[in-house]
């Protein structure tokens, strides 16, 4: 995090915003593992670069990508000269992927093929739907002639010149999906039953989003509803007034050197509408096309009884004390909670974080599969058992998402996807180490949802087979034969066996998502509910009868059925039928051998600007430049410029490697104004500071706890002063080299500002006796910090800190309102104390305490128009800070201040959310107390 200067705010951060959903060229990939090399191989319009091993996936995205290039080009009319950049990753346990223009044209690709059920289950192939969607926003950014594109030609590329990259989410993705969709075959999300029955669900609610709202799309519901609205708004453009018409905008604002200000006169020119005009016409058709719809299935409608709304789909299973329910709501911790149908109360069974899938059983319990994100970039799923009142972890970096105990209670069945490949795997619940591959499927066949069979004979899945959508087969556990029980065009879904044998699941047959039982031996198929919106993820609970979640206008409802009853009955043979998706990439393009991966070519500097600042104290002129490689290891930043009226220079260098390595070198310049008499002149200062930090050089406790090491060197230096100056200067240079441990379990919720729960702990041991300076000695601190998640969207936090310095070391500075001072784990040498001055207390001893209530207050989610900025939300605190500074054999003195905060979230750009916070704090003290009224602009960019 740093600290963001108002005129830093005012000029440059509109274009950081543009991009800040679009760019992540400082998201490195994952550390290297033992034995595997980085990889390139190039077509004529695109580079891939993968990890040893995945040659095969590399050749069939190059192969997917010219194909869209080629499809692509004819609606855009331009592409990059240059090769785009493509990274395929197989760090994660979750299906994404991004792309931006910056520093260069680059596409990251994750190998994990979407699972049934979600938004991305209309697919033909899950590679070629990812990267026709990621190329379509390197194309569309990519936009840009007349003046824009000279800019670019003599300064590189630099965000403002790319017009697209700057502007709404909205617009970016929402094209995106629309050239995702192929409607004559029928996928692509605006195909999909899940988009129908999100956009049918607003419409239902009355209140269909205005445009404001979808400019800043962030938590409200339904989540990332820009992309939403964005391909309904495309779609209604494209049946209005013609594709054409969308060319002719994008061309048109492509030589639009003002970003966000000129976007309406586009509109105009190529609708005959400014963008206000169009979206209430649009919200219009909007409803014209789901209304009667709606009125059908409203006096149809067969529902369960709910039970909670929630803004996520709640992790379910059936259990011998009643249905299990993982409950995360947004805004209170996640607890997994057994639901007493007798007495329809909640029963809380343990605490829980980033739960993927639960399976209980009479006599060995609770097991789940857990998402965690560890230190060295990845995201992996393991197993964890709940014994005793605590969790044993099973699995360690096995990336198994879902899991569901055989019927003998010793082993288990679960499935992972690694390199894009779904597996199945046998574990023995008592033996980490007896785990057994029983099925390995190929790169097109994909492995969703699973249940077993009571009798632990076979399993039933829903399974994407090449050219075909999501069907459900049984697998043999002996034999290991799969065996078809659907082969449809609808999307079939989370099977689950009844206890009379039949299957019970969510599929959209009638292009509507219900719960259906089908006795897979006679083919019957009965419908149980004729839900509004859809009804997903079934859970049969014994004594209790059918549990599952509703998607409703305001979130997921959990909902029961006790005794279902058949709406309808008929042959599942009804509905057979097949998709027969041309193949993704029918030819093989040319293609060069796979070599080592080499960061050079993507490396060099791709833009610059200039840098000129002058004030009554100087003139600077300058430059500055960023980069980083393809993937994403090496980020640098540049600025030198050179001060023609006093002949010094300033420098400001900053490179990281992936999250481990960070170097920092800065040298400027302060002016400290002296007047005698008549004579008024100045004291030119000079600080060069560095900084070298190693992080992560040892984890533990899933890599909460670790080992870092850092040098800090701040020298402070006179360049000149007027032979009349008042004061004296001194000279000061501080060399530091020390170690530090963190513990740091920190947990953020949707709805809740700031940090939700958990504790953070340093501690950080320096020496100055490594190098020469001007002290001598030792320093150690530390910090404690904890939150608690108290109820609704309020947490209360508590933070200890303490520190001591030899009595020859730099000493310790409290006072001031800036908390990131606090922030540093080396040459931190800064405790805030709000209600006093800057160094109101200095010494080589110190402790703190604070105590601070925050909470929700209110949601804005508006922009201003189509202008870049917008409001989000809206939270306040209430602190108290107490503490004290002083030096060995001198009294300590305590100092107290209290105050209050209003943070508001400024949205820039679109895309970015900038807190802005207006304080009030008091000093007690009645010497050295003060009342101020601060300001802070904080972003984590």
């Amino acid at each position: 995090m740093k600290k963001i200067t108002l005129k830093q705010t005012l000029v440059g951060l509109l274009v950081t915003a543009g991009l800040s959903a679009t760019s992540a060229v400082a998201s490195p990939v994952a550390w290297d593992e033992s034995g595997k090399a980085w990889l390139t191989q190039e077509s004529e319009h695109f580079s891939v670069h993968f990890v040893d091993g995945h040659q095969q996936m590399a050749a069939k995205a190059l192969d997917i990508a010219e194909r869209v290039r080629t499809e692509q080009l004819p609606f855009f009319k331009s592409a990059p000269k240059d090769r785009t950049e493509m990274v395929l990753v197989d760090d994660f346990d979750y299906s994404n992927g991004w792309a931006t223009p910056l520093p260069f044209a680059q596409i990251r690709l994750f190998m994990s093929p979407p699972e049934d059920g979600g938004d991305l289950a209309t697919n033909d192939d899950w590679l070629h739907m990812l990267i026709r969607h990621e190329y379509a926003h390197i194309m569309h950014m990519e936009m840009s002639t007349g003046v824009p594109k000279t800019l670019q030609s003599i300064f590189g590329r630099q965000a403002f010149f790319f017009p697209h990259a700057l502007t709404p989410s909205m617009l970016l993705e929402g094209l995106a999906v629309y050239l995702e969709t192929n409607e004559e075959l029928g996928y692509g999300r605006l195909q999909s039953s899940n988009y129908a029955m999100e956009m049918r669900m607003e419409v239902a609610s009355g209140e269909v989003k205005d445009l404001d709202e979808v400019v800043v799309a962030d938590r409200e519901w339904p989540l990332g509803y820009q992309y939403l609205y964005g391909a309904y708004f495309m779609k209604y453009l494209s049946d209005t007034y013609g594709e054409e018409n969308i060319q002719l905008f994008l061309q048109d604002y492509s030589r639009r050197i003002i970003p966000y200000f000129l976007i309406n006169r586009s509109a105009k020119r190529a609708f005959g509408r400014d963008f206000d005009t169009l979206w209430r016409d649009f919200q219009g058709y909007l409803k014209a096309e789901f209304e009667p719809q709606l009125a059908q299935l409203k006096a149809q409608a067969v529902t369960g009884e709910d039970l909670q709304l929630t803004p996520f789909l709640q992790v379910t299973a059936s259990s011998q004390q009643g249905l299990l329910v993982n409950r995360n709501n947004g805004e209170d911790r996640p607890e997994i909670s057994v639901f007493d149908s007798q007495d329809l109360e909640w029963l809380s069974l343990a605490e829980s974080k980033s739960v993927t899938s639960m399976s209980s059983h009479p006599q060995s319990g609770l097991a789940v599969s857990r998402l965690i994100h560890y230190a060295d970039g990845r995201g992996y799923n393991d197993i964890f058992l709940f014994r005793d009142s605590d969790w044993l972890q099973l699995t360690e970096r096995q990336r198994f998402r879902k899991v569901r105990w055989m019927p003998d209670g010793k082993q288990l069945l679960a499935s992972r996807k690694e390199g894009g490949v779904s597996e199945l795997w046998l574990l023995n619940a008592d033996d980490k180490d007896a785990a057994v591959r029983i099925w390995r499927g190929d790169a097109d066949t994909v492995l969703g949802s699973f249940d077993i069979s009571p009798n632990g004979a076979e399993l039933v899945a829903s399974v994407k087979r090449p050219q075909q959508g999501w069907d459900l087969e049984t697998l043999d556990l002996a034999t290991k034969a799969w065996t078809k029980v659907t082969e449809t065009k609808a999307a079939e879904s989370s099977p689950v066996y009844l206890p009379d044998g039949r299957v019970v699941f969510s599929a959209d047959y009638d292009g509507i998502f219900n719960i259906y039982a089908l006795d897979i031996v006679s083919g019957e198929l009965e419908q149980w509910t004729r839900e509004l919106g859809g009804a997903l993820q079934p859970e049969w609970q014994q004594g209790s009868g059918l549990f599952y979640q509703a998607y409703d206008s305001e979130g997921y409802q959990l909902r029961h059925l006790a005794e279902p009853k058949a709406v309808s009955t008929q042959q599942v043979s009804a509905y057979q039928g097949r998709c027969d998706f041309p193949s993704a990439a029918p030819n093989s393009v040319e293609k060069s051998e796979p070599e080592a991966y080499s960061p050079w070519s993507t490396l060099r500097p791709h833009n610059w600007l200039p840098v000129l600042q002058a004030d009554d104290t100087r003139t600077l002129i300058g430059a500055t430049t960023f980069g980083a490689d393809a993937l994403g290891r090496h980020n640098y930043q540049v600025l030198a410029a050179w001060d023609v009226d006093n002949e010094v220079a300033d420098l400001n260098i900053l490179y990281q490697y992936d999250n481990r390595w960070l170097m920092t070198l800065e040298s400027t310049h302060d002016f400290d104004k002296f007047i005698q008499g008549n004579r008024t002149d100045y004291r030119i200062t000079r600080e060069d500071s560095v900084l070298l930090q190693r992080s992560h050089i040892f984890n533990a406790f899933e890599d909460q706890l670790s080992l870092h090491a850092g040098g800090v060197l701040d020298k402070e230096s006179l360049v000149s002063e007027p032979d009349f100056a008042s004061t004296t200067f001194r000279e000061t240079n501080e060399a530091l080299v020390g170690l530090a441990v963190t513990f740091d379990n920190r947990e953020a919720y949707l709805n809740v500002p700031g940090t939700g729960w958990g504790h953070y702990i340093d501690v950080v041991a320096e020496t100055n006796d490594v190098f020469d300076g001007d002290y001598d000695g030792q320093k150690y601190q530390a910090q404690w910090v904890a939150t608690w998640d108290l109820p609704g969207r309020t947490t209360l936090t508590a933070r200890l800190a303490g520190g001591y310095a030899d009595d020859e070391a730099k000493s310790f500075r409290l006072g001031g309102n800036d908390l990131l001072e606090e922030t540093p784990l080396f040459g931190r040498d800064t405790q805030a104390l709000r209600g006093y001055d800057e160094s109101a207390q200095r010494g080589h001893r110190y402790a703190t305490q604070r105590l601070e209530l925050k909470t929700w207050l209110s949601r804005f989610e508006r922009n201003w128009s189509l202008y870049p900025v917008g409001l989000g939300d809206l939270s306040g605190a209430v602190f108290v800070d107490s503490g004290a500074a002083w030096d060995a054999g001198k009294d300590r003195k305590q100092l107290t201040g209290a105050g209050v905060e209003i943070t508001l979230e400024a949205k820039l750009g679109y895309n970015l959310t900038l807190p802005i916070t207006v304080g009030y704090g008091h000093g007690f003290d009645s010497k050295l107390g003060k009342d101020e009224v601060y300001l802070s602009v904080v972003s984590d960019f």
